[in-house]
């Protein structure tokens, strides 16, 4: 239900640094421990800045904003089409507003598009009116943002909102609906803005509160966020949602009790908060009490945590009005609403039983609101009808292989992934599980091969790129040509933090004089460790001091790096830890350029969740 497969298989390594916080999105520069904290990061890339770079800077674009990517998943794009007086605005308003461009609307469904059009067209009524009032011109601005808000076209959509918050500033919606937006694109400094602006409008509207600690916390403010959820935790509308969230606060700054005690009672409020699960496992493993953990992980289900929200609800009532079954529960599926969608996918199938489309997105939605069973008859009868819709039926299929792959029948997972490539060779996403199986089972070859396909069917597939260099290298490719490639890859791609990842430690580790450049590798390493934190990039910038002959740094920042972090990360991560600190302690290199267990240069961990999430479909009904 994304854009394409390139999208969803974006850096899959990055996302298991994701899922230690899964449900809350942490921002991830909480990681950063001891001597090998983001400021000495970036202090070492001051120290290197003037010596020559061998690719061009990273960038530091925000965590969030990548996973608002998986969020927000089918934006529609602005295209201006033609000039009217948003778009041209006329001198009396050129000083005060912005102008806002026309979208192309063509994928709306068409009482949305007729509903847009009205409101567009009563601003620019109002634009042109002698007699208009500042006020009466806002409150059309703000409609106008509200629908195409509705429609996820936020450009257009914040700058209506922008222009009614300056037209009509006293009106709390207006900055409340740009702040939500803000907050689900991953702006998160512009949602930090709008919401404070909303504040000072009505402080005591109780959602408010709730929206403002997500932004701070995912921003990696935890005690203005803790101060903002402890102000709505006793109201009961709020009471779930609040705990939750502190027990996310909490679990941050290591107080697993306290963590405990927040989530249960964000349970004891909604016993239906799936999301409170995983990171209630989380603080039950870090305390020891693996059989409690165990049993809470299998009761995760992904869900955005239920707030009571009338504001919000004005919108979603909109959207109940103007869209049909079908879309409705596609709209409810990028809201997080799995529940509801799979309600009005089933009633949009009463009426239209064979359009097997939008049986794939149902049996998708009763995947992620915990009936896998329910799911797996819905795809078959989904290729019972799939008469004349090859697509679908590629699609039935290629999820087929993803509850056999969550049920742990590996060879059954292949044959359907294989039945969807029957139907369609260019299935990108059969192509990249099937390379993954392979590659997991030690056949390197077939997977470098799996790979090539992938990114043929889909340029954009980014993991594929290095996973088949990883690939190559486990069946014995020279190193020389591992590295001429990497660096053709980092030319064309020189903000994909693996690739990185991956020639920084091959410039460390290399025993080949004509590859080994310490130097090089601290450059890179310094850049990622400053832009994003994670326990990779830390060991990566433990590497690099050690290639350069500060092997007591290097241990000092590994054995800080496990103090810090290591309860939290998988067990083969944290054994690949205490390997290189092994290594570091008695004065040596780590043996391993490309570690098997290293999760950056392995496939991602099987996410049936997510690719049932976000997978993209042409046409999902």
């Amino acid at each position: 239900m994304g854009d394409s497969a390139g999208e969803q298989a974006r850096a899959p390594g990055y996302d298991h640094y994701r899922n230690l916080h899964i449900t809350s999105s942490f921002t991830l520069r909480r990681l950063a421990v001891g001597s090998i904290a983001r400021n000495d990061a970036r202090r070492r890339v001051e120290e290197l800045d003037q010596k020559t770079m061998i690719a061009p800077p990273l960038s530091s674009r925000s965590f969030c904003g990548e996973l608002a990517t998986l969020l927000i998943v089918s934006l529609l794009c602005a295209a201006p089409v033609s000039a009217d007086a948003l778009s041209d605005l006329p001198a009396a308003w050129l000083e005060r507003l912005q102008p806002v461009a026309e979208a192309d609307l063509s994928g709306a469904e068409p009482a949305m598009r007729e509903a847009i059009a009205e409101a567009r067209a009563e601003v620019a009524a109002l634009l042109q009116s002698p007699e208009s009032t500042p006020q009466a011109l806002g409150r059309a601005y703000g409609r106008l943002g509200a629908r195409l808000l509705l429609e996820e076209v936020e450009t257009q959509a914040d700058a209506c909102l922008r222009n009614a918050m300056e037209l009509d500033p006293n009106e709390l919606r207006w900055p409340y609906y740009a702040g939500y937006m803000a907050m689900l694109a991953g702006n998160l400094d512009r949602a930090l803005q709008y919401f404070e602006r909303a504040r000072q409008i009505d402080p005591e509207y109780p959602p408010l509160a709730l929206r403002l600690g997500k932004v701070q916390l995912d921003r990696g403010d935890l005690d203005a966020a803790e101060q903002a959820f402890t102000a709505v935790v006793d109201r009961p509308q709020l009471r779930s949602p609040a705990h939750y969230y502190l027990g996310q606060v909490a679990l941050l700054q290591r107080r697993f009790g306290d963590a405990v005690g927040h989530l249960q009672a964000a349970l004891a409020a909604n016993p239906e908060a799936t999301e409170a699960h995983y990171p209630l496992a989380r603080a039950y493993q870090a305390l020891g009490r693996e059989e409690e953990a165990k049993q809470h992980l299998e009761r995760f289900v992904l869900r955005s945590p239920e707030v009571a929200d009338p504001l919000l609800d004005e919108l979603r009532a909109a959207t109940q009005r103007a869209l049909p079954a079908f879309k409705r529960g596609i709209h409810a599926v990028r809201q997080g609403d799995y529940q509801t969608a799979v309600e009005e996918l089933a009633a949009g199938l009463e009426l239209d039983p064979t359009n097997a489309a939008a049986r794939v997105s149902y049996a998708r939605v009763l995947f992620l609101t915990g009936h896998p069973e329910q799911s797996r008859q819905a795809l078959q009868q989904a290729l019972a009808d799939v008469e004349g819709q090859q697509t679908a039926a590629a699609l039935a299929h290629f999820f087929t292989g993803v509850l056999d792959q969550a049920e742990g029948d590996q060879t059954q997972a292949a044959a359907a992934y294989r039945r969807a490539l029957a139907l369609e060779p260019g299935h990108a996403g059969a192509l990249f599980q099937l390379a993954n199986l392979d590659f997991a089972q030690g056949r390197y070859q077939a997977a470098a091969e799996g790979y090539a396909a992938t990114l043929e069917a889909d340029p954009d597939a980014r993991p594929a790129r290095l996973l088949g260099l990883i690939a190559q290298a486990r069946t014995g490719v020279d190193e020389r040509e591992l590295a001429a490639a990497l660096t053709m890859l980092r030319e064309a791609a020189p903000e994909d933090m693996q690739l990185a990842y991956a020639q920084a430690r091959l410039l460390a580790s290399s025993t080949d004089a004509a590859i080994r450049d310490p130097e090089a590798a601290m450059t890179i390493a310094a850049e990622l460790a400053a832009a994003r934190p994670i326990p990779p990039h830390q060991r990566l910038l433990a590497l690099a001091d050690a290639a350069t002959g500060r092997l007591e740094r290097a241990a000092d920042a590994v054995a800080s790096l496990i103090d810090g972090v290591g309860w939290m990360v998988p067990p083969e991560e944290r054994a690949l830890m205490a390997q290189e600190l092994a290594a570091y302690q008695d004065g040596r290199m780590p043996p391993v350029v490309w570690a098997v267990t290293d999760p950056l240069l392995s496939p991602p961990p099987f996410d049936a969740h997510r690719l049932m999430r976000d997978y993209p479909a042409a046409r999902p009904y």
